[in-house]
């Protein structure tokens, strides 16, 4: 029994949830546009504004851990090298584009490091 008050009470939040996220994504106006919309419809319709929000807030999170040039960090705190451990060398920001597994590409602008051991470069991770 108290499984089925847990499915409530979350069910009350998550239509809270759902009631605010209709609005931002603009589904509450799909909605009356398409009124004999099918289920697969109304399905794709969702997740292609889902897809986009997703790869928006993964391009706002990342973009939130490159906020200092790491070049200027202490050794310790300093990216590494995934094949050979050394510190990288940071060599300037680059664009990189990135697609999601929604299928929305995310343009990242982050630090570019390559590795003064093996020649190795990449974007660190963060």
């Amino acid at each position: 029994m108290k499984a089925k008050k847990n499915r409530r009470q979350r069910s009350e939040q998550m239509q809270q949830v759902s009631a605010g996220l209709r609005d931002v994504l603009g589904m509450t106006q799909w909605r009356k546009e398409h009124p004999k919309a099918t289920w697969a419809e109304i399905e794709a319709a969702v997740d292609e504004q889902i897809n986009q929000l997703r790869a928006q807030l993964l391009q706002d999170m990342v973009q939130l851990g490159e906020s200092e040039d790491w070049s200027q960090q202490p050794e310790e705190e300093r990216p590494t090298c995934a094949t050979c451990g050394q510190l990288l060398w940071a060599r300037g920001e680059q664009t990189r584009w990135i697609q999601t597994t929604g299928g929305e590409a995310v343009k990242l602008t982050r630090t570019y490091g390559t590795c003064p051991a093996c020649g190795g470069g990449f974007f660190p991770p963060g």
